[in-house]
């Protein structure tokens, strides 16, 4: 618990760091988005490569193929306990119920439970912290986007849209860790070195992101905080509960947990903008569940056990 609440504080001062950067106009309002392209498409690439090159996984063939099922479970009962919060609270039955569903059900994996799983447990489980890519890009690209606009109007599905450059590196993270692919020292070193960065320049990028985001009218949106209760608190539980019956491994079961303690996703803010939102409410939807989170996961780790 000393290790988390340290790094937690860490991570905390990063995200005021980068907060401060834009409130004081140290860098423009619109260099997150070139950041956060730079975090998920090259930085976090390198992680995810980082913690399979050269390095002895604690998992087999069948175990690995395990943990992906475990992985995508956690995610389908995260979308069902959104699901039913949406219809079962009266406060997020009106207003933009599809998102409010989608800042429930889909966490920041990327930029907030990678740097977390490689500071708690290490680099090497980053690598299972990663298979979340692909039930997450699936979800929300299939059935996400369904919800998200409940209005009748139908969208195929797109390929296009699931695969991207993580996924692309979590697949062949998933070969060299099959075939025990052995690589040059130089390439382990580079995917090391861009990796490394994750954790500083991804915290960074979030609390700039929420340096854009107009503080008072985020905090006083009550129906952000019933978001941010179900999202950080009753859906991990469910999840655990479920998967502690599932999961002997205690490394597994830590890795999926981190993760899914983690805030509401920041993609949910792109893909309403591209469904035809403002983007304001998202935006401080995951404001608020950010702030709390800091709170809220070294609380759900002691009282979970996890570790």
């Amino acid at each position: 618990m000393s290790v988390l609440l340290e790094k937690m504080g860490l991570i905390l001062a990063l995200l005021i760091l980068g907060y401060m950067t834009v409130r004081f106009k140290i860098v423009p309002a619109d260099f997150t988005k070139s950041l956060s392209r730079l975090v998920m498409n090259v930085l976090l690439a390198g992680l995810i490569l980082s913690s399979v090159i050269n390095k002895d996984i604690p998992l087999g063939g069948w175990e690995l193929v395990w943990a992906m099922l475990m992985i995508s479970l956690a995610y389908v009962i995260s979308f069902a306990v959104a699901l039913v919060c949406a219809r079962l609270f009266p406060p997020l039955r009106t207003g933009d119920s599809g998102m409010y569903v989608l800042l429930m059900a889909f966490m920041n994996n990327g930029f907030m439970g990678f740097p977390l799983v490689a500071a708690f447990f290490g680099e090497e489980a980053v690598f299972i912290a990663s298979l979340s890519n692909i039930p997450l890009n699936f979800l929300l690209y299939t059935v996400g986007i369904r919800v998200l606009n409940n209005n009748g109007e139908k969208h195929g599905f797109s390929l296009r849209q699931v695969i991207n450059i993580p996924i692309i590196a979590t697949l062949l993270a998933c070969l060299i860790f099959a075939f025990r692919i052995p690589m040059p020292v130089f390439v382990d070193d580079l995917c090391d070195t861009v990796g490394a960065s994750v954790v500083p320049l991804s915290m960074m990028c979030i609390g700039m992101s929420l340096g854009n985001v107009p503080v008072k009218a985020a905090v006083m949106q009550p129906k952000m905080y019933l978001i941010s209760f179900v999202k950080l608190i009753v859906s991990p539980a469910v999840i655990w509960l479920v998967l502690r019956l599932l999961i002997s491994d205690p490394l597994v079961l830590g890795v999926i947990m981190m993760v899914m303690l983690t805030p509401s996703a920041a993609i949910c803010t792109i893909v309403g903008l591209e469904n035809g939102r403002d983007g304001v409410e998202s935006s401080s939807g995951i404001f608020i569940s950010t702030l709390l989170s800091s709170v809220t996961i070294p609380l759900m780790v002691f009282l979970l056990g996890i570790g």
